[in-house]
């Protein structure tokens, strides 16, 4: 996968789309996405949100440093390199961007994550983002290889089958 000293290289993105289904609209599902992608890894995660394409492309990102925290910490991740599309996003880390010296809450968590990684911001053409992949593209991890996610203890629960009663609640 990745060498000791080499940054995780990965990917972010914001997906909008205004022609959403009147269905799905109806039930509330967002016109916009974030995504990343850990390629080295295998990793690409999609979710719903709404906001403006910056405020979504901070949401990313912040997601994907989280991610990382969480599900990769066994790994002993020192260094991770951002990679988006959104020119807007690279060059608000110049220092002089209102995008971070103008909102507290991205000030904060960006100190909080620089304290646990050396954090570097690129951009990449939108053609070789990796977070926008379609998924039939995404290679998938070989057999013999063990997925590198540390699963919380949620997710180690055994599920439970209940046949279904009237008034019942679960």
């Amino acid at each position: 996968m990745e060498k000791k000293n080499s940054p995780l290289v990965c990917h972010i993105t914001v997906i909008h789309n205004n022609g959403i289904d009147s269905f799905l609209e109806k039930l509330g599902f967002s016109t916009g996405m974030i995504a990343f992608a850990i390629p080295a890894y295998g990793i690409l995660f999609r979710a719903r949100a709404e906001g403006d394409p910056i405020a979504l492309e901070f949401g990313a990102f912040f997601s994907l440093l989280e991610f990382v925290k969480t599900r990769l910490q066994h790994l002993d991740i020192t260094s991770v390199q951002i990679l988006s599309s959104n020119p807007e996003f690279v060059f608000s880390f110049t220092g002089k961007s209102g995008h971070i010296l103008e909102h507290e809450d991205r000030k904060q968590l960006l100190l909080e994550y620089s304290k646990l990684y050396t954090i570097s911001v690129g951009f990449v053409k939108t053609i070789d983002n990796r977070a926008r992949v379609a998924l039939p593209e995404c290679a998938s991890i070989p057999k013999h290889m063990k997925t590198p996610i540390k699963p919380s203890p949620s997710d180690l629960r055994k599920p439970e089958f209940r046949s279904f009663q009237r008034g019942t609640v679960f």
